[in-house]
């Protein structure tokens, strides 16, 4: 007896951001289900948010933020920018695509080319006065090596990770180093060495400083970083302030493990 293999339904969703025409998102919309139907079905889940920013000094004004779930891999995303929304699309799923298929078949995405790099969202220029933290985003942190910081730091297509460092058991962050091409990894309070890796993954010579939001922020604007990470003055936790592309600020603090 043949039994017939059904495919779960596809998930699709599309989110805007900003004054963008209907048409877009349902470009956006057909363009994510046809990846879905390239990529087989190890994908049936798929989120892409497209924001156009107001500030005409942006370039590029048009973001895609595009992720999808792999099974057997988990959440691959990334973020692009672009003149128009249409292309923003483009660039933002066919570089989703590419990570996905070098996960599953490789079991690595490799490091961001320089054409990826060229194609990052903008900061958008904001005064100082204007600047506030309008986003608090607590977080139970993840166990990891630094090397395992690293790989979901890439798949996640994010500029930096904090994590907890089972090596050490401290509050932990790797970031990119642009100019290099590697990785940096900072731990909140002290250094150790790093053992062996197949990543160009170097330790940060000196813990974490210890400052509070305010002085952050002060250290953020004077060295025009895209995140400061420190530790709070009062419970010592490692804690990220980071630029955010409306010119504005996040942070990030851990939460108690409940174990």
């Amino acid at each position: 007896m043949t039994r017939l293999r059904h495919r779960p339904a596809l998930d699709v969703r599309v989110e805007i951001r900003g004054e963008l025409p209907r048409e877009e998102a349902e470009y956006a919309r057909s363009r994510c289900l046809a990846l879905i139907a390239d990529l087989g079905p190890d994908v049936h889940t798929a989120r892409l948010r497209l924001t156009r920013p107001r500030d005409r000094s942006v370039t590029r004004p048009a973001i895609a933020q595009a992720a999808l779930d792999l099974a057997g891999v988990g959440r691959v995303r990334v973020e692009l920018a672009a003149v128009t929304v249409r292309e923003a699309v483009d660039l933002a799923l066919g570089t989703l695509a590419g990570r996905a298929v070098r996960l599953r078949e490789l079991g690595d995405i490799g490091l961001a080319t320089a054409y990826e790099s060229s194609y990052r969202p903008q900061y958008a220029s904001r005064p100082l006065a204007e600047r506030r933290i309008v986003r608090r985003k607590s977080v139970l942190l993840a166990r990891h090596t630094p090397e395992q910081a690293v790989r979901e730091m890439l798949a996640l297509d994010h500029r930096f990770h904090l994590f907890s460092d089972v090596l050490t058991g401290q509050d932990s962050v790797v970031h990119r180093m642009p100019a290099s091409g590697g990785f940096r990894l900072v731990r909140a309070h002290s250094t150790a060495r790093l053992g062996g890796s197949g990543l160009p993954l170097t330790e940060s010579a000196h813990p974490a400083p210890r400052l509070d939001v305010l002085e952050a922020a002060r250290q953020l604007w004077l060295t025009c970083w895209p995140f400061v990470f420190h530790t709070d003055p009062g419970d010592g936790r490692g804690r990220i302030l980071y630029r955010r592309y409306d010119g504005h600020y996040g942070l990030i603090t851990p939460i108690a493990d409940p174990y």
